[in-house]
């Protein structure tokens, strides 16, 4: 009690098996006992988890009280035990967030204005207590003289003859997380304890609109969710006790249900919403979030705009603070948090350009808190952001520096910058490629690429956008060396310079290989541009560095990975480069001895397979058809993903198709040797392991079996 005989606040907490959060919620309740004399009365009903046991190293009061299926009964348990001139309720899924300042100075400073106080429950979505939240005025302290108790054995609530106003205290902030995980199965039993407490009150108060809300906010995903919903506005249009008070959330939750449920009544009770309560935030913010989005999603562009600037002024009048802001004290609002207003100025921004008002777009992008932003809206503005700059003429140079910068800024911390960095990039990379340039041509005002340009040299994209506008080798080169993760870098502004006739990799800059296989893999998305370059790499002396050579040689994997073989010319092009420059890579990267059949299994797959494809080619310009079939075969042991690969080039080499008159009539000797034994005599299996068997084993079996099975060998 801090050594007071007499609190001047006394702290209430009911638990039972709260061992995941009791402790974070008692020590950040330290602060405030510090600052004023109070204490501490806690109600164990019914702990086997130990809680207990830490509820006995904070509490000045402990009691046990059996739990009688009635919150109320314990709450006014722990009341009756405390001697403090205020009581402040607290549940352990809740904790104190940061000062006290705000709730010190309303009880030192008490000239009896008031005897009852409002705080903010801020709830959470996650155990992380980050992202999106929604936050609930709770009535959590009064004075203890008024006798106020609780009622209601769930969501109880204070009742007395108290007259005085009821203060909120806005900064006075507990951060809740008992509502994540209510609709899964670890929320289970919960959900089904607070609804069967509902269940049972309803049935003594069904004409009552608090416990229908209460229904309707508990039962979300229960089979009579909707039912609920429906007689809640029912209800409210017969204009029951407490129709103006409880209206308006009522027709929040039922406008969201007809969202997610595609019911519809959607525009209907949108439209009653506003037709009946036009100046509440539940409509204003709520039910505008909903019909807005719905409008964006329909393509009722003009629709969402409307209800898009009824959210922007309800945004504006709720942060000054004016009207019934207190009307969370009923229930929480949705949409009033930061994430949703920065949703709302991207959605009504993308619905101004698609109604040729982009002039108006400018601003709402403009007033953003990049840095607060998750990856989906970094997504969206990506794409906002390059639609407003290809389809129109709009000066962008400001919007591109201050989002490039908010979106950097190590807020609130430098993981999250680089999340959102990253995002973005990847985002604005697709723009470069060639499929996007060839859509923009019929209905673009300028390339979307060259919106990054203010950007050059402080952002890959802005680096690579400067690259495209350039026709100049060696501006190019220059630009390029300053690149600092290639990672980063659009593969297809690397393309347009390799086109240009730029030098690649650059001369004086080493690469990683991992750099190469960032790059090479983004080529690989642009198929037919991929082998031209990879053509004209290997036409060119690509062997001159180890650079060069690793990079045709990479490229040609990449190839070889997303090469669909339906064309036989590049096919055998692709398979005639990947080996020439594997034997380039063996003989540079390995010593002789290693470099023989027996010593292979210390080589990579890769490479394993790269030898054997080597000596393939080697069979068969050779004119050994049958050794090239033998040797692909066994490259194909020692990396199954080239099957592709392999299935082509047995399929649609020449050499293959039209044998010679002399192996036919070898084959036709060899069938009939083994006609004249039965299949399961040994001198089958000798004679199919003879050499002149294996020289015509593809022309009696087919090619599938022996290249790939080896089972009928």
């Amino acid at each position: 009690m801090n050594g007071q005989t007499t609190p001047l606040l006394s702290i209430g907490i009911i638990f039972r098996n709260d061992i995941r959060c009791i402790e974070r919620c008692l020590k950040a309740l330290q602060p405030l006992r510090d600052a004023i004399p109070s204490e501490l009365v806690m109600a164990d009903t019914g702990s086997e988890d130990g809680s207990r046991e830490v509820a006995e190293k904070y509490a000045d009061i402990l009691i046990d009280f059996p739990w009688v299926n009635d919150f109320a009964a314990a709450r006014n348990a722990v009341m009756e035990r405390c001697s403090g001139a205020w009581h402040l309720s607290v549940d352990t899924d809740e904790y104190l967030d940061g000062g006290v300042d705000e709730l010190v100075h309303a009880l030192e400073s008490d000239q009896g204005v008031t005897n009852m106080y409002r705080v903010v429950i801020r709830s959470y979505t996650n155990y992380e207590l980050v992202g999106s939240y929604s936050d609930f005025f709770a009535l959590r302290m009064v004075r203890m003289s008024t006798g106020m108790r609780y009622q209601g054995a769930i969501h109880e609530h204070l009742v007395g003859t108290n007259k005085s106003p009821i203060i909120s205290l806005p900064k006075v902030i507990f951060n809740h997380d008992g509502y994540v995980g209510m609709g899964g199965e670890a929320g289970k039993a919960k959900r089904e304890r607070n609804l069967t407490l509902l269940r049972e009150e309803m049935k003594s108060r069904p004409e009552d609109l608090i416990i229908r809300l209460q229904m309707i906010e508990s039962s979300a995903g229960e089979p009579d969710y909707l039912s609920h919903v429906r007689k809640g506005i029912a209800m409210v249009r017969k204009r029951a006790a407490g129709w103006q008070v409880f209206g308006p959330p009522i027709f929040r939750h039922a406008v969201n249900a007809a969202a997610s449920m595609h019911l519809t009544e959607f525009w209907k009770w949108a439209k009653l919403a506003m037709d009946w309560f036009p100046n509440s935030y539940f409509v204003r913010i709520d039910v505008a979030y909903q019909a807005m989005m719905q409008g964006w999603l329909e393509k009722s562009y003009e629709k969402g705009i409307h209800w898009g600037e009824i959210l922007k002024a309800g945004y504006e009048d709720f942060r000054a603070g004016l009207g019934d802001v207190d009307c969370q004290a009923i229930s929480p609002l949705h949409a009033a948090i930061p994430y949703c207003e920065q949703t709302m100025r991207i959605i009504l921004a993308c619905a101004y350009l698609e109604t040729n008002r982009a002039e108006e777009s400018l601003p709402l992008l403009l007033d953003l808190d990049y840095s607060s932003m998750d990856p989906r809206q970094v997504n969206n503005l990506a794409k906002m952001l390059r639609e407003l700059h290809s389809k129109t003429y709009v000066d962008t140079t400001e919007l591109v520096s201050k989002v490039w910068e908010g979106l950097c800024a190590p807020v609130p911390s430098q993981k999250q910058a680089d999340m959102r960095r990253n995002v973005f990039l990847m985002t604005g990379a697709s723009v470069f490629t060639e499929a996007h340039l060839k859509k923009e041509q019929s209905n673009a005002s300028r390339p979307a690429y060259t919106f990054f340009l203010p950007l050059s040299g402080k952002c890959p994209l802005g680096t690579a956008a400067s690259v495209m506008e350039s026709s100049d080798p060696a501006e190019m080169t220059a630009l390029l060396g300053s690149v600092e993760r290639w990672e980063e870098f659009p593969a297809s502004a690397l393309a347009h310079a390799m086109e240009a006739g730029m030098a690649f990799p650059l001369p004086d800059r080493a690469m990683r290989i991992e750099e190469m296989d960032f790059l090479a893999a983004g080529l690989s998305g642009e198929w037919d541009r991929m082998f031209h370059l990879l053509v004209a790499a290997a036409d060119a002396d690509f062997t001159r560095s180890l650079q060069s050579l690793a990079w045709t040689w990479d490229m040609s994997l990449a190839a070889i990975r997303v090469c669909q073989w339906d064309d036989e010319k590049k096919g055998m092009a692709l398979a005639r480069i990947f080996a020439n420059t594997e034997r380039a890579i063996l003989s540079r990267s390995y010593v002789p001895e290693l470099l023989t059949e027996e010593n292979l299994f210390l080589l990579q797959p890769t490479h394993r397979f790269g030898w054997y494809c080597i000596r393939a080619f080697e069979a068969l310009d050779s004119g050994d058809a049958v050794g090239y079939v033998r040797l692909l075969r066994k490259g194909l042991d020692t990396a199954k993903d080239m099957k592709p690969m392999v299935e082509f080039l047995t399929e649609h080499t020449p050499e293959l198709q039209t044998p010679s008159q002399e192996l036919l009539e070898l084959a036709d000797k060899v069938r009939g040797m083994l006609a004249a034994f039965d299949p399961g005599d040994p001198a089958v299996a000798a004679i199919k392991q003879s050499p002149v068997y294996q020289k015509v084993a593809y022309l009696i079996e087919g090619l599938e079996a022996p290249v790939f099975g080896g089972l009928k060998q």
